[in-house]
């Protein structure tokens, strides 16, 4: 009987959940306005707190001078954007985030390739790419920076070939190394994601038609995963241009980059309206050159898609 009973009262609470589901779902059915809000409203709300506020509060207090809650001026923006040595210090950043993404492009996209097209052990080969983000990103600059020391690990290795030691840390090269040490991950997944969405047969159908490797890659394979480089591109360029532990770690004090100057104001010299006057340019210089070379490198790859 006892038993009985239990399966009565089970049988009723799932009906109960039946006709509550029922009527939940038959009333977003007859409000539209509201069914979307409960999908939309919550990718919104976490814009809006963790972006959008943020953003906003810097842009406020870029306009005012001295300290927070200060009189609003324009003198900050004017102070950076007519100084001969903060505008050297953002083409540098420039240069080396376009060779940073250039060089992780280039090593990330072939690594992609031939994980893709080449290995059948592709989990285990990911597994090996994502697996530095276990460690602390200081951790893996200190050991690059044993590395690339004066009788470091690389000298070391070059001494017992009987070469002469480089001595790398503290320059460009360096901090070129460090960049791409770090970003690579960034690139390969979404390079891997669009490689392997990529059809074989368009491929093998180029080739039928007498094109070359060189032309099948810029006509057909680069064409149909430009979605995963550019997606690439966007994620190694943008934690470049704002980056200040790798070139203060690895580049010293002959490589600074526009990140380190915002991070000095902040912490340093207390200027926050002015670092924040800086990262409101920076993001600015950012999103445009982003949005350009998207238009130029998406109009440039279409047309070769078009011709393949």
């Amino acid at each position: 009987m006892a038993e009985a009973s239990g399966e009565g009262g089970a049988s009723d609470a799932g009906a109960r959940a039946g006709d509550r589901t029922a009527a939940l779902t038959s009333f977003f059915r007859d409000h539209p306005r509201l069914r979307t809000l409960a999908v939309a409203g919550p990718p919104y709300a976490v814009l809006l707190l963790f972006f959008a506020i943020p953003l906003l509060a810097m842009l406020v207090v870029s306009f005012q001078t001295g300290e927070i809650g200060g009189p609003w001026t324009l003198r900050n923006y004017m102070d950076f954007l007519g100084s001969s040595t903060y505008l050297t210090v953002v083409w540098k950043t420039l240069v080396i985030s376009v060779q940073v993404t250039f060089i992780v492009a280039v090593i990330g996209y072939a690594l992609a390739y031939s994980i893709v097209r080449f290995s059948r052990r592709t989990t285990l080969l990911l597994l090996l790419v994502i697996l530095p983000f276990w460690t602390s990103y200081i951790i893996r600059m200190y050991a690059w920076i044993n590395i690339l020391q004066s009788d470091g690990v690389l000298d070391s290795t070059l001494n017992m070939l009987g070469l002469p030691a480089v001595s790398l840390l503290y320059s460009d090269p360096a901090v070129l190394i460090g960049f791409t040490y770090v970003w690579l991950p960034l690139a390969v997944l979404p390079f891997y994601a669009s490689l392997t969405n990529l059809d074989g047969d368009l491929i093998e159908a180029s080739k039928d038609l007498g094109a070359g490797p060189v032309r099948t890659f810029l006509s057909v394979t680069l064409p149909m995963t430009i979605n995963g480089v550019v997606t690439g591109v966007i994620l190694v360029f943008i934690p470049t241009f704002g980056s200040f532990i790798t070139p203060r770690l690895l580049g010293g004090t002959n490589n600074i980059m526009i990140g380190m100057v915002i991070e000095n104001q902040f912490k340093s010299a207390f200027n926050w309206p002015f670092g924040a006057a800086i990262g409101m340019v920076i993001s600015v210089v950012v999103v445009a050159l982003l949005v350009l070379g998207t238009r130029l490198g998406g109009g440039l790859f279409a047309t070769g898609g078009e011709e393949a």
